[in-house]
């Protein structure tokens, strides 16, 4: 697989999950999302993910990049979940980023079960909890999410973008832009 950034997720899907996971084996991922690793079907197109999310519910495609395994869902929010972030951060790392499609953005950052970052790209920094976050404020800045006094320097609009560049800046996560968006990926219906 070709590694081509994050930022060109947002050219391509208008509504995603995105959880990432450092360290774990796809099957890992699955078990811990609280799906059965036997039901992953290989060799799923986009086009038939959103067939089985309309008919059976959701659904994620997965795959592994540079050391971190990844979960896609278009039409949901799972690994958002506080329960499911908690397990699948265990004993590693997991970043979740959310855009709804309707205007709500989230990313959460999470360590060996505890949440250590949870905010909407576009706060001010002051409104990031960064007592718990203390790692991501120096790369706050670094990667322009925030000027040195805490206020964003995202227009309004460029949320969704900003969120891409810091998971990319912050974690070096590199996912392969043909095989998400016009390829076929192993899929799991979620429970």
């Amino acid at each position: 697989m070709s590694n081509d950034g994050m930022q060109w997720i947002a050219d391509v899907f208008d509504s995603y999950c995105l959880a990432l996971v450092r360290g774990l084996a796809v099957p890992e991922l699955v078990q811990r999302m609280g799906a059965d690793p036997a039901a992953v079907q290989q060799h799923v197109t986009g086009s038939e993910a959103f067939s089985m999310a309309m008919n059976e519910g959701p659904v994620s495609l997965l795959g592994t990049s540079e050391g971190w395994a990844f979960s896609l869902e278009h039409w949901s929010d799972q690994a958002a979940g506080a329960a499911t972030l908690a397990e699948v951060s265990r004993g590693t790392e997991a970043v979740v980023l959310v855009n709804s499609g309707v205007g709500l953005m989230r990313f959460l950052h999470a360590v060996d079960g505890l949440v250590v970052a949870d905010f909407e790209p576009g706060v001010s920094a002051r409104d990031v909890d960064f007592a718990v976050a203390e790692r991501l404020r120096p790369f706050a800045t670094d990667a322009y999410l925030f000027e040195v006094d805490g206020s964003p320097v995202m227009g309004e609009g460029d949320e969704e973008l900003w969120m891409l560049r810091f998971a990319e800046h912050v974690f070096g996560v590199a996912l392969p832009r043909e095989e998400l968006g016009h390829g076929a990926l192993a899929a799991v219906l979620l429970a």
